[in-house]
C-alpha cells in the first residue's frame, strides 16, 4: 500500500510526515538507496521495519538504514503494515588499476583470512548500545578530496566488483581522523587482508563508523570517545594504492552513504 506524503516544517528540519491508520511518522531525511534514514514517533509504539524491531528513544526517535539497491521498504506500525517506494541513486562507475593482483583475485588461503577479518567484523556490530543515539554526524576529515565514492561499482583491475561499501577521502599520510559523534570503541585490529590497520566505533541504536587502511591507531577497544576525538591517523595499510581514509557508516549491516548524511539535505 503506498502512502500519501505532506510536507510540514519544524524549527530544525523539514519532516516528512507518512500517515498510519490511527498514528503518523515523521521522517527528517528522505527514503533512498543507502539513505541513514532519521524518524520520529510516540514512544510508545511499535515500529518494524522489515523484519527488524526498531529501538525507540524516550522522545520517539528511531534510525535506520535503507541498502543501496533496495527498491522499496515495508514499515508496519503498530500492527499495520505499509510498503513505501525508495528513491533510486544512479551510482557512479569507477576504474582502479594498479593494485597487486593477490589483491584483487584471492588466493584460498587469503579467502579464509578475508572470511576470519568478516567475522570479527560482524561480531562487533553485533549489538549497539542504547546510551547514545547518532542525531548529528560530522566528517572524520576536513578539506578531503573525495577520491571513492559509496556506492560506485569498482572495476579492479578490469575485474567488476559490487558496489563500494563507503567513501575514500584522500589526503597525506599522518592527517589526523577524527570521530564524527559520541560512541564507544568496539574494535581495533592491526592488519586486515582488505582494510590494513581498521577501527569500527559504536554510535548506538545500530550505527557503526568504520575507519580503514590507517597508518595509527590512538584509541582501544572499549574507550568511550567524544564527537571530535582524534582516533588515528590516515596511511594506506590492507588493500590501498595511496593514502586515503575508507570510511563506512552503518546501520547494523547495512552500509549507508556517509556524505548523504553529512550533507544537509534540501
Amino acid at each position: 500500500m503506498r502512502t500519501h506524503k505532506v510536507i510540514t516544517m519544524c524549527l530544525l528540519c523539514i519532516y516528512i510526515v507518512i500517515t498510519f491508520p490511527a498514528r503518523a511518522l515523521e521522517f527528517a531525511t528522505p527514503l533512498q538507496q543507502g539513505g541513514l534514514v532519521y524518524g520520529r514517533t510516540q514512544p510508545t509504539d511499535t515500529l518494524i521495519y522489515e523484519d527488524t524491531p526498531l529501538s525507540l528513544t524516550r522522545t520517539g526517535q528511531f534510525v535506520f538504514g535503507i541498502p543501496q539497491d533496495a527498491a522499496d521498504i515495508t514499515l508496519t506500525l503498530n500492527g499495520a503494515e505499509q510498503t513505501f517506494d525508495v528513491r533510486p541513486i544512479q551510482w557512479r562507475e569507477e576504474k582502479v588499476d594498479g593494485l597487486p593482483p593477490e589483491k584483487v583475485v584471492l588466493s584460498p588461503a587469503d579467502e579464509r583470512r578475508v572470511a576470519r577479518d568478516n567475522r570479527l567484523l560482524r561480531q562487533a556490530r553485533a549489538s549497539s548500545t542504547r546510551d547514545l543515539f547518532p542525531a548529528q554526524l560530522a566528517r572524520p576529515v576536513a578539506n578531503a578530496r573525495i577520491s571513492g565514492h559509496f556506492g560506485s561499482r569498482r572495476i579492479l583491475n578490469g575485474v567488476r566488483m559490487s558496489g563500494h561499501s563507503g567513501t575514500d577521502y584522500a589526503l597525506p599520510a599522518g592527517t589526523p581522523v577524527a570521530a564524527p559523534a559520541n560512541g564507544i570503541v568496539v574494535l581495533t585490529h592491526p592488519d586486515m587482508f582488505y582494510s590494513g590497520k581498521t577501527i569500527v566505533i559504536d554510535h548506538g541504536f545500530g550505527v557503526f563508523s568504520s575507519y580503514s587502511h590507517l597508518q595509527d591507531i590512538s584509541v582501544h577497544k572499549g574507550q568511550a570517545i567524544k564527537h571530535g576525538d582524534i582516533v588515528g591517523t590516515i596511511g594506506m595499510t590492507g588493500r590501498a594504492t595511496g593514502p586515503h581514509l575508507h570510511f563506512t557508516l552503518l546501520w547494523n549491516n547495512v552500509r549507508v552513504d556517509p556524505e548523504s548524511v553529512f550533507t544537509p539535505t534540501p
